[in-house]
């Protein structure tokens, strides 16, 4: 579809009446600081006991804790603590403490029947608690059922634009599913020190029954009162809570007139929601007997839209508080590691464990979701946290895309079993029919001058030879009783040198041993094939020989049916002389800069001298057929007195309208920004960008106002578009709309988690706590591609990110093809399919009618739509 311009970041209604500001600020927690804007609403003065007495008068009315009596209140407090499970510690580490405070919590719980306590909105922190106290999960669950501790309804506090959608929808299905064998859910969509909101979450909770939700950063200076209307692109909506001073706003409380004095500005005649509690702080004690104590869902209890402040869109404004925007562009390694497991599990191992798999996923399916929730936690994908931490992220996601890529490939077989031995299944990932250029070793006559691959309605297509195999793998001249012992050292089971045997000859001094992709031929004994060698070969000398069948590597531009597959299987052709691919163009250039930040904010030096004009430059193709072009152009730069050189590898398909390209160097440099310019067609002033379930339209000034210089650098997922072009991505990067060009963050390095003196944030973020990792010396990939219009950019986003898979024939059965369920209907995507359920998106501003897998669907503008299905 082309891009349209989405009704988003719109303020649509305004409270007329503005308080002044307070001039007061927050309790100064490391991620808990916010200072009090202007506040519209009702004002009293907190030193007029008249005016006290009238706001205690007209306070809500909430349910008391201990007896369950109504009482007029002026202020209520929420107990909790807010728990990274890792950041500066490791998450082992957190746990110990972890066990500490919730061990005290029960047991206060359990003395005090007055007391409420939120467990940080997230089961991850009940689930690490009873990996060690398995024993307390019956005092939990008592606990939840009588309304005294809140759990859930997140699996863990995700970021919000680092992760996809989908990853935040299914985080938040496992927690409340998880919550529900616990006692029960606190149904508030707690976001409470997420790096800013994206634009589709009042959507995601209404989808799971939940109509309200508690926010911080990111919210926007046109909201000035602490509840307001928060809205999607497609018109779902909640009722938000903002937390003035953050989610430790009460942390260090003795008294409320402190409370009164601060925030009364805020909240008019309404009570004061207080938060007695932050990072990693246990149980406060002693709060003051004035004061109304629940939890959040208590207080948002009944609450509703009128008159209230409508904000649509996402949030990401620093306008109320720090929204540390550097953490898009920290540990970009992580970024590109959570996106490969994301697409090998939501569009590779699901569907197709769901349409052609005989195994039975659910149980390795939840291991591998287990470890993306528990990396979805901001500290953990944001990269802000300890070198340690970072490491076990890696780990975690590596684990999640083994299991994914080992369902795939289980979920191949059957489909490998209906296509013939010696041909090909080509597999495709979307729901829609395309075609995608695959690389393919062929077996083949080594007479053949050419050749093209044959499609089972006799279609023939042309290929690009890349390359000849020698087909004697390893020959040697051995002793007979030699023989037999060089083969046995080598064989494991039927594999030898890396394919399998599948046959053997022993003739005239020579005994030759056939290897192949076949793992597993019923016609051939390897015992018998041992007894043989060992008795033939006694005796003279031999000539050992591994032969590989005769192989070529070719490139097809195959097209295949929507999830679906087709066979291919090589056919001699005559030999010829197409036209070649164009010369691949544009060549982005590579800017570098200094960066004296952090992993929350980049920070240039004062001085800052941008390197942008390599040293040497040359240029040299290395294919230059009929379906692929690529060419390698190599630049050197002198960066902190070091040579450095890069290689940008331009590969320009006949198929594809975009030109794919990657950015290789090795990198031995610290406190540094090295992004990669793209040129524009027209001048632009907004971009539009995929996110989470959405494309968002954003302009060049963002907004500032407190503690934080505000740069238009922003998150983007599957693509970003400005100014008659559009730039595909591989994971979650970083970019910045400048005059003529889009600027992607290819690489930062950082070596604090916080620096004090950061010159682009006035306060720390966290501890100034070193992490050299985070510098990411040595070799370094970044790829994308630049599609020179705003064309299909949902098709060709796709195209991009989720190649075509194959898979070798393992039958005996003819040629043929298989479709799967399609999608039709002009922006809607599909976002996971797995047993029982699909999710499809429509993303456009306009109303559509669909199908998909011949069921008609009709979806508004910007609508997700979960559908069930056997």
């Amino acid at each position: 579809m082309g891009l349209e311009r989405p009704a988003d970041g719109a303020d649509l209604r305004q409270r007329p009446v503005e308080a002044a500001d307070d001039g007061s600020d927050s309790v100064p927690d490391f991620h808990v600081r916010a200072g009090v804007q202007p506040a519209r609403g009702r004002r009293f003065p907190a030193h007029d006991r008249a005016a006290d007495r009238v706001l205690r008068a007209a306070a809500l009315l909430r349910a008391g804790p201990a007896r369950g009596l109504r009482e007029v209140i002026a202020v209520f407090l929420v107990p909790h603590t807010h728990w990274d499970r890792e950041w500066y510690r490791p998450f082992q580490s957190f746990r110990m403490s972890l066990v500490d405070v919730v061990d005290e919590v029960l047991d206060e719980l359990e003395r005090d029947e007055r007391l409420r306590f939120t467990l940080d909105g997230q089961l991850a922190t009940v689930d690490d608690y009873l990996e060690i106290r398995p024993e307390a999960e019956s005092r939990i669950r008592a606990l939840v059922e009588s309304g005294r501790l809140a759990i859930g309804p997140w699996q863990t506090l995700v970021d919000e634009f680092l992760v996809d959608g989908e990853t935040i929808a299914r985080n938040l299905e496992t927690g409340l599913a998880r919550a529900a064998e616990l006692g029960g859910t606190m149904r508030v969509g707690y976001l409470p020190d997420m790096f800013g909101h994206v634009a589709q979450m009042p959507q995601i909770l209404r989808s799971e029954g939940i109509g309200t939700a508690v926010v911080w950063r990111g919210v926007p200076s046109a909201v000035g009162f602490h509840r307001f209307v928060w809205e999607s692109p497609d018109g779902s909506s909640v009722v938000a809570e903002y937390l003035p001073g953050g989610y430790g706003n009460a942390a260090h409380v003795q008294e409320t007139d402190a409370l009164e004095q601060r925030y009364r500005p805020w909240f008019g005649s309404d009570a004061i929601l207080g938060m007695v509690g932050t990072d990693h702080m246990p149980l406060v004690h002693d709060l003051p007997s004035d004061a109304g104590i629940g939890t959040l869902a208590e207080y948002l209890a009944d609450v509703g839209e009128d008159g209230l402040t409508t904000w649509r869109g996402e949030m990401r404004s620093a306008a109320r508080a720090n929204l540390l925007p550097g953490v898009v562009s920290a540990r970009i390694d992580l970024k590109a590691a959570c996106s490969r497991a994301e697409r090998w599990l939501e569009r590779y191992a699901e569907p197709l464990q769901t349409l052609y798999g005989d195994d039975e996923p659910e149980p390795f399916l939840r291991e591998a979701w287990k470890r993306m929730f528990q990396n979805a936690a901001h500290d953990s994908i944001c990269g802000c946290s300890a070198d340690e931490v970072s490491a076990q992220v890696l780990v975690r996601y590596a684990e999640a895309e083994q299991i994914a890529r080992e369902l795939t490939q289980r979920a191949l077989r059957p489909i490998a079993e209906q296509v013939p031995y010696g041909a090909i299944a080509i597999v495709n990932p979307s729901p829609w029919e395309r075609t995608d250029l695959v690389e393919l070793e062929l077996v083949m006559p080594e007479e053949w001058e050419a050749v093209a691959l044959e499609l089972p309605d006799g279609t023939q297509l042309p290929t690009q030879e890349l390359r000849r195999q020698d087909p004697i793998l390893w020959e040697q001249k051995l002793l007979g009783a030699a023989v037999p012992e060089a083969v046995a050292r080598r064989l494991h089971g039927r594999e030898f040198f890396g394919r399998y045997v599948n046959g053997y000859r022993i003739e005239d001094g020579r005994a030759v041993l056939d290897v192949g992709d076949d793992p597993d031929p019923e016609w051939h004994d390897v015992d018998r094939m041992m007894e043989d060698l060992t008795v033939e070969t006694a005796d003279g000398t031999w000539d050992l020989r591994v032969v590989a069948q005769p192989k070529r590597t070719v490139v097809a531009a195959v097209p295949a049916p929507p999830l679906g597959w087709t066979a291919v299987r090589p056919a001699r052709v005559s030999e010829t002389v197409p036209e070649p691919c164009p010369e691949p163009t544009p060549v982005p250039r590579l800017v570098r800069g200094k960066d004296f930040g952090d992993s929350y904010n980049y920070a240039p030096p004062e001085d800052d001298e941008l390197v942008d004009t390599p040293v040497a430059e040359r240029r040299e193709t290395l294919e230059d057929g009929p379906l692929r072009r690529v060419d390698v152009v190599h630049r050197a730069y002198v960066w902190d007195g070091r040579e450095v050189e890069t290689q940008t590898r331009l590969e320009q398909r006949a198929h594809e309208p975009f030109l794919r390209v990657r950015i290789d160097f090795d990198n031995p440099c610290d406190d540094q920004r090295v992004r990669v310019h793209v040129p524009l067609r027209d001048p632009a002033e907004t971009s539009l960008a995929e996110g989470q379930f959405a494309i968002v339209e954003r302009g060049r000034e963002p907004e500032g106002g407190y503690g934080e210089v505000a740069l238009a650098t922003y998150p983007a997922s599957a693509f970003v578009a400005a100014g008659g072009v559009t730039v595909l991505l591989e994971h979650v990067t970083e970019y910045e709309l400048l005059d003529e060009e889009l600027a992607l963050t290819v690489l930062r390095s950082s070596g604090l988690i916080s620096r004090n003196d950061n010159r682009y944030r006035e306060d720390p973020a966290g501890p100034s706590l070193p992490i050299p990792d985070a510098q990411l010396h040595g070799p370094w990939t970044f790829s994308f591609a630049y599609l020179p219009s705003i064309d299909d950019v949902l098709g060709n986003a796709e195209a991009f990110r989720l190649p075509f898979l194959t898979a070798a024939g393992r039958g005996d059965a003819e040629l043929t093809a298989r479709a799967g369920p399609s999608i039709e209907g002009h922006g809607v995507v599909l976002t996971s399919l797995r047993p029982g359920r699909t999710r499809l998106v429509n993303e456009s501003p306009h109303s559509v009618d669909a199908t998909f897998a011949n069921r008609k669907l009709r979806f508004e503008p910007w609508q997700i739509q979960t559908t069930t299905h056997d």
